[in-house]
């Protein structure tokens, strides 16, 4: 059961994400409508790998929706204070899909135990005699 919520995890952050952007879907002054648009289908994309366990292109299309926050605060689309909450939640998202994109590192197989065959190698009894020698 433990797996299985864990799995949940990054899912329910971008939710959680969606949640905040979708607050502000109504024209506002701290959100242009095509600001909330692009955003939105961002988070879409995210919340889509982040269930089918993409974990890194969630990360990376979390990286491109950092460059589009930072963009449209820059540009006057997202207000100070919307931009702040909107980074909190991509924050949040961050801290949850990050430790699942890096792959855990696979145990090294140890070397199988290969018989000593000593120093007369695959001899068997009788065949370690050199030429010349009668038995």
């Amino acid at each position: 059961m433990m797996g299985a919520r864990r799995t949940r995890m990054p899912v329910l952050a971008a939710v959680v994400l969606v949640s905040v952007m979708l607050a502000g879907c109504a024209p506002t002054t701290d959100l242009s409508k095509d600001a909330a648009s692009s955003l939105q289908a961002s988070v879409r994309l995210i919340a889509g790998q982040a269930a089918s366990r993409d974990f890194a292109a969630a990360l990376a299309s979390l990286d491109s929706l950092q460059s589009q926050l930072d963009g449209d605060i820059a540009a006057g689309l997202v207000s100070r204070d919307r931009g702040a909450r909107i980074q909190a939640a991509i924050d949040l998202v961050r801290a949850d899909l990050g430790p699942r994109a890096t792959p855990t590192p696979s145990p090294t197989p140890s070397p199988s135990p290969t018989k000593d065959k000593g120093p007369g190698g695959d001899k068997g009894p009788g065949k370690d005699r050199g030429p010349g020698k009668d038995g």
